[in-house]
């Protein structure tokens, strides 16, 4: 058959184009000038970031919502330590991000030439083997004519073979990103081949049949089981599946942060996410609760969640239920998170579901039966409270209280929003306020929880899947990070609402600060002084701005977003309340009320 001749920077966008990427985030540097000027031949978007991190982000961002994965790409040296941070954390939450490096002619290395890693003893490709699943350079190969004015010359023929490696190695048994580094004189070069598409578009769909054989005398020997849904089930498809079973037989369904949504928060047999922050229900269900006399559960599934610190209520002494914990994970060597005893499967989780009801023989009679007992147990449950102070969801405190913001902006998103969650006090108050009805509409990085990677990670999403509104909310404190990347959302014409939640502090080590009366001076380190003009700072990156001081002005801001039909994003620029504490925070030390009448906040 025929063979293309292209240079390799156009072979290279071409293969990503046949792998379904349509867009790569960057920020552009001489080493990748070549892929630079081929986007547009190739058929692929260059969309160019305001900072490097901010191009990872959107890679990450552009990853969860299609499904798939992410390409960003940066110049070497310091544009690969640019995004470290980006790219630990969609390591840790296991998000497949590709990151292509430019380098410096190979002719050039160890000789100390400008942005030269290789001479200073840095080498890019070591910097990202600890945050990625495979880290290369396309290899030299022997100059024998010493046509490159020394030994080595680039070795065009592994292009492909490289390429292939590195998208497998990131969609393997479990997603995390993957790092390819190419010599700019590479990129330069002639290469004659057809690139065979890797094309991976479903999951690793595995799993261990013989360990599945313990699974239905434990559920059959139980009532209070519950299945904890971790981001495995998002990444797996399972959310049917998962609904389903739940529903034919009474088994409630708590998720972890990360994969708020697995299950339609208003399903009968949803009770929220687990963990701090987490609904005050979905708490009871896993760990009981003595003063409701309400009994912990006996079973735990836990599917596709890793057992760190957040998702077991900082390693709750109550979290192991009281018979059994079924893990299953499709890493088989997974060491994230805290050992307990328990029955391990390594297998996806939609295939879990598959094995269930295969076997639905072994266990289903006696599901049926416990219903009853089940169904008193949650309607125990079902009579305590689901949110932690639910008057501030009304309240009409001045500044604003985040739970207000919350509440309001719910009832007015449309129902198909993606939330995307910057870190900070404010992921607290979201996450405990928002309701998520599908899998994958809840976009937070939960294990770094880097500040300010929102407003990127936002515009990676909306281009993935531009016909669902989506909303932003970061802290004062995040935009000052990356809030530049509004500019790029306004360059490209992406229709984000950002809500800002400005209330002059880093709010969790502000709060910190009050709780354990750290000195004035000290104190003064967790404010930002003077405050910032969040709106203001917004039209000058040429999006549009509102700002809300008074809680009944928040509907009426909303909904107009909503319906606004510019091409840029809209910033409203919400003035809150500090003091307020994060709901059921077991690290505060004191309830909500309690700690927001002790600081004087204005009811």
């Amino acid at each position: 058959m025929p063979k293309n001749t292209d240079d390799v920077a156009l072979y290279i966008l071409k293969a990503l184009r046949q792998e379904g990427i349509d867009r790569v985030f960057l920020v552009p540097g001489y080493n990748i000038d070549p892929l630079v000027e081929r986007f547009s031949e190739a058929g692929i978007e260059g969309i160019v970031a305001t900072h490097e991190a901010g191009a990872a982000y959107m890679a990450d961002g552009y990853a969860r919502a299609n499904q798939s994965f992410g390409v960003c790409m940066i110049t070497g040296s310091p544009g690969v330590t640019n995004i470290v941070t980006a790219i630990t954390a969609a390591y840790l939450d296991r998000s497949p991000v590709l990151a292509i490096s430019g380098s410096l002619p190979s002719r050039w290395n160890g000789d100390g030439a400008f942005q030269d890693s290789n001479a200073t003893g840095i080498d890019d490709r070591e910097i990202m083997r600890p945050i990625t699943v495979w880290s290369q350079g396309i290899p030299l190969a022997y100059d024998t004519d010493n046509n490159h004015n020394g030994c080595f010359k680039p070795s065009y023929e592994k292009v492909g073979d490289f390429l292939q490696k590195a998208i497998r190695a990131m969609r393997g048994v479990e997603n995390r990103p993957a790092f390819l580094t190419v010599p700019r004189d590479m990129l330069k070069g002639k290469y004659a081949a057809d690139y065979q598409p890797v094309n991976i578009k479903e999951p690793a769909r595995a799993i261990n049949r013989e360990a599945m054989k313990q699974v239905p005398e434990i559920l059959a020997s139980a009532t209070r089981i519950v299945i904890f849904a971790g981001n495995g089930c998002v990444w797996s498809n399972a959310g049917e599946v998962l609904r389903e079973f739940a529903e034919e037989f009474s088994i409630p369904v708590v998720t972890t942060l990360r994969a708020k949504g697995a299950i339609s928060e208003d399903s009968p047999m949803s009770f929220g996410f687990f963990g701090i922050s987490g609904s005050l229900q979905a708490n009871k269900l896993i760990l009981g609760s003595q003063d409701k006399a309400i009994e912990q559960a006996e079973v735990l599934l836990v599917l596709g969640a890793t057992l760190n610190e957040n998702n077991t209520l900082a390693w709750d002494e109550n979290f192991p239920p009281s018979k059994s914990l079924v893990r299953v994970d499709i890493n088989p060597n997974i060491v994230e998170g805290k050992n307990y005893q328990e029955t391990s499967i390594v297998g996806d989780v939609k295939e879990f579901f598959s094995w269930l009801q295969e076997h639905k023989e072994l266990f289903g009679e006696q599901l049926h039966n416990s219903r009853g007992q089940r169904k008193n147990w949650l309607e125990k449950i079902r009579n305590t409270p689901y949110y932690d102070q639910e008057e501030n969801r009304t309240s009409q405190e001045i500044p604003i209280h985040p739970a207000r913001l919350v509440t309001e902006l719910r009832q007015v998103a449309p129902r198909n929003t993606v939330m995307v969650l910057d870190s900070g006090a404010l992921s607290y108050h979201v996450s405990h306020h928002w309701t998520a009805y599908a899998p994958n509409e809840f976009l937070i990085l939960t294990n770094t929880g880097p500040m300010g990677y929102g407003v990127a990670m936002g515009i990676g999403n909306k281009m993935a899947r531009p016909e669902q509104p989506c909303v932003v909310v970061v802290g004062d404190g995040g935009l000052m990070m990356h809030g530049m990347e509004i500019k790029t959302a306004v360059r490209y014409q992406v229709k984000l609402i950002i809500v800002v939640i400005n209330n002059s502090a880093l709010g969790n080590v502000y709060l910190r600060a009050l709780r354990e009366e750290w000195s004035e001076q000290a104190v003064d380190l967790t404010e930002i002084e003077p405050s910032i003009d969040g709106a203001a700072f917004a039209r000058s990156l040429g999006a549009e701005a509102r700002v809300v001081e008074h809680p009944d002005r928040l509907a009426t801001t909303f909904e107009e977003a909503f319906a606004s039909t510019s091409q840029v994003p809209i910033v409203i620029d919400v003035r809150c309340c500090r003091k307020c504490e994060v709901p059921n925070d077991p690290y505060s030390g004191s309830s909500t009320a309690d700690t927001m009448d002790s600081l004087g906040c204005r009811h």
